[in-house]
């Protein structure tokens, strides 16, 4: 973030624009000043401007002042000062008079450049302010979504390579939605191929479906990985009625004899209706069997959706009660 912190603390290094400003205020004033000049002895005659009471000048310094501040107005006021058409004396007039009375006109133009420069030179100061503080904010918007885009690509690129890393290469990656439709609205012939695929598309460690036979004896349906070592689990016998792991996935324990670093797995009963018909057992691959909860749960309802469609054939499990037992 050393760009961010730099365009916050660091203002642009912008050149000052007083010069040109400067500059084409008062060329420009010139240029009102030589054509007011020029323009008495063609259609009002020599000293004409002298005997009014308020010069032609005034409208060129009032301008210079108003627009370009202080510097222009003192400039425009010394050059006016030096083209204005000097009366006279008149013959008996004291000549410290004389000069009293023909320096009224630049001391008032002098005044009104003052104050309203020095106003106008506050407001231009303000005006250079704002423009150099919206640089500065523009630097550090531009910064900062340099850095938000740096940051979703980052964050893309991290996704990305977490959901392939899950899957094996070479693995096909299947749409869990459409997957799970597919379950629910398949008949007794295509529901094991087809809870296969759900499966493998909502789980990414090995899944297997015990049914209930006609002995009341869960044995394996459909799996996911025909040689998975999935734990073992008690006949549908031993368990509870109503069953308290209805809509709930519940961990297994660990098989007698597996090894300390063997993964977790889950118990999902499959009750479609009153009765239990099945179970779904799930293996995390990364030893967190809390993550494989959502999609187990998905799974089943689906699953017991396409059973409440289309039944089997097997008979309900037999109503005793007796303790959970989900460890082999």
């Amino acid at each position: 973030m050393t760009q961010l912190d730099d365009a916050a603390f660091q203002p642009p290094a912008t050149p000052r624009p007083g010069t040109g400003q400067f500059l084409r205020g008062f060329i420009g004033s010139a240029v009102l000043l030589v054509a007011i000049d020029a323009a008495e002895p063609l259609f009002f005659g020599e000293g004409y401007f002298a005997s009014l009471t308020f010069h032609p000048f005034w409208i060129v310094i009032l301008l210079a002042a108003v627009q370009h501040g202080l510097f222009v107005g003192l400039s425009v006021v010394g050059l006016a000062t030096m083209m204005m058409d000097w009366p006279s004396r008149p013959v008996g007039m004291d000549i410290t008079e004389h000069y009293v009375d023909i320096a009224i006109a630049p001391a008032q133009w002098l005044i009104a450049a003052l104050l309203i420069g020095l106003y106008r030179q506050q407001q231009i100061r303000h005006e250079h302010a704002l423009g150099r503080e919206n640089d500065r904010l523009r630097d550090i918007n531009r910064t900062l979504a340099a850095e938000i885009h740096r940051l979703d690509a980052f964050v893309a690129r991290a996704e990305l390579a977490a959901a392939t890393r899950s899957l094996p290469a070479g693995t096909e990656t299947q749409d869990p939605l459409a997957a799970l439709d597919r379950l629910a609205g398949a008949d007794a012939e295509g529901r094991a191929p087809a809870f296969v695929e759900a499966a493998r598309a909502c789980l990414p460690g090995s899944v297997a479906w015990l049914r209930l036979d006609e002995t009341g004896t869960l044995t394996p349906a459909a799996m996911t990985d025909d040689g998975a070592a999935l734990p073992g689990i008690s006949t549908a016998a031993d368990l509870p009625l109503p069953l308290p792991v209805v809509g709930q996935a519940l961990p297994l324990a660990r098989a007698e004899g597996a090894a300390p670093d063997a993964h977790p797995a889950l118990c999902r009963v499959v009750a479609p209706g009153d009765d239990p018909q099945g179970v779904l057992l799930a293996q995390s691959p990364d030893h967190d069997a809390g993550l494989l909860v959502p999609g187990l749960n998905a799974l089943a309802r689906a699953l017991e959706d396409s059973l409440r469609r289309t039944p089997d054939t097997l008979p309900a499990a037999p109503q005793t009660r007796g303790a959970v037992r989900l460890g082999a």
